[in-house]
C-alpha cells in the first residue's frame, strides 16, 4: 500500500523523505497541489516528488494522488466496521459471555424477519415426499451440513452431506425423489454455485439455496432460495452471524419433519433406549440409587 511505504519510507533520500513527510502531514491539501507546489511546500523539486512516486511504486503523480485517495477511503471504511465489532481487543471474560448471546439472537431475529412462509412450507412439502435429503457446503458450512445430515438420519431420512458433485451416486440415486440444500454463506461461493447448476441441469432433485445476499448468480439455479442474514465485518464474528442463521433454517425444517413423524420417532426412541446398555456404561432402565452402605451416592 502507497501509506504504508510512505510512512516507512524505506530508501528514501532524505529529500525525498521530506516530501514524504508533508504528504503524511497534509493528506486533505494533496489533492489539490500540483507536483510543482508539492516540491515548494516540502521544499525540494519537481525531479524529487517524481522518483518518490517511483520508488512507491506508481507511475507519476497523478497516479499517486488516486491511490492516495482510494486508501484513505478504505481505511474509512475499515474503521467504521472495527468500530462497530462486537468484541474487541478490550473486550472481558464478562463481556464475552453478555455479548455472545446478543449475536445468536440477532442472527436468529433477523432470519425470521426476512423468511418466507409460503416459501418455507413448499419447501417442506418437497421434503415431506422426498425420499432422501442433499446437503452441500463448503468449509465451515459442510461442518454444519455433516450435522444438519446427522439430525434428519435420527429421525430416519436419508440424509447426507457433500461437499462437491458426485456424480456416480446421483446417477445411482437418480430414481428417489430428492431435496438438496445448497450453502453459501456469502451467496457468491463460486464451488455451490457450480453445485447447484449441475444439480440443476443434470437431476430432477429440488434445489434449495440457503445464501448470503449476493446470490444473483446461483438463484439462477436454484428452485427456492431462503436468504440468511450476513453482517459486514472484518473478523470471522460474521461466520458466527450466518453458521447461527444456517442452523435455525435447518432446524426449522428438522423440527417440521419431526412433528410430522412423531409418533414412529417415539417408537424408535424407545427401542434405542431398550438397547442404550449395550452402546454405553449406563443402562437406563436400571439405573437406581444404591444405598450408601452399598456404595451408593453420598
Amino acid at each position: 500500500m502507497i501509506l504504508e511505504r510512505l510512512k516507512s519510507m524505506e530508501g528514501f533520500t532524505h529529500q525525498e523523505q521530506a516530501v514524504a513527510k508533508y504528504i503524511l502531514d497534509s493528506m486533505e491539501n494533496i489533492q489539490k497541489m500540483s507536483s510543482e507546489e508539492l516540491a515548494k511546500a516540502s521544499f525540494t523539486s519537481k525531479a524529487t516528488v517524481v522518483r518518490l512516486c517511483k520508488k512507491v511504486g506508481v507511475e507519476g503523480y497523478q497516479e499517486l494522488k488516486f491511490q492516495l485517495v482510494s486508501e484513505m477511503v478504505e481505511n474509512i471504511r475499515v474503521n467504521q466496521l472495527l468500530n462497530k465489532e462486537p468484541i474487541t481487543e478490550k473486550s472481558s471474560y464478562q463481556d464475552i459471555l453478555d455479548t455472545l448471546p446478543k449475536l445468536y439472537d440477532k442472527a436468529i431475529t433477523d432470519t425470521r424477519m426476512c423468511m418466507d412462509k409460503n416459501v418455507m412450507i413448499r419447501i417442506f412439502n418437497r421434503i415431506k415426499a422426498a425420499a432422501r435429503i442433499d446437503i452441500y457446503g463448503s468449509g465451515i458450512s459442510f461442518i454444519l451440513a455433516q450435522s444438519a445430515a446427522f439430525k434428519f438420519a435420527t429421525l430416519g431420512m436419508e440424509c447426507d452431506a457433500h461437499e462437491s458433485v458426485n456424480a456416480h451416486y446421483l446417477s445411482a440415486a437418480k430414481k428417489k425423489k430428492s431435496v438438496s440444500f445448497v450453502i453459501t454463506f456469502t451467496g457468491a461461493n463460486r464451488s455451490m454455485t457450480d453445485v447447484a447448476r449441475y444439480l440443476k441441469l443434470t437431476t430432477d432433485t429440488y434445489v434449495v439455496g440457503i445464501v448470503g445476499r449476493h446470490h444473483d448468480e446461483i438463484q439462477k439455479w436454484c428452485d427456492e432460495i431462503v436468504e440468511i442474514p450476513s453482517r459486514d465485518s472484518l473478523l470471522s464474528l460474521k461466520v458466527v452471524t450466518s453458521f447461527t442463521a444456517t442452523t435455525y433454517v435447518l432446524d426449522i425444517f428438522f423440527s417440521m419433519y419431526l412433528a410430522q413423524h412423531y409418533e414412529s420417532h417415539v417408537q424408535s426412541s424407545l427401542e434405542m433406549v431398550c438397547h442404550e446398555s449395550l452402546r454405553t456404561t449406563v443402562d437406563y432402565w436400571n439405573l437406581r440409587e444404591l444405598p450408601k452402605e452399598d456404595g451408593g451416592p453420598e
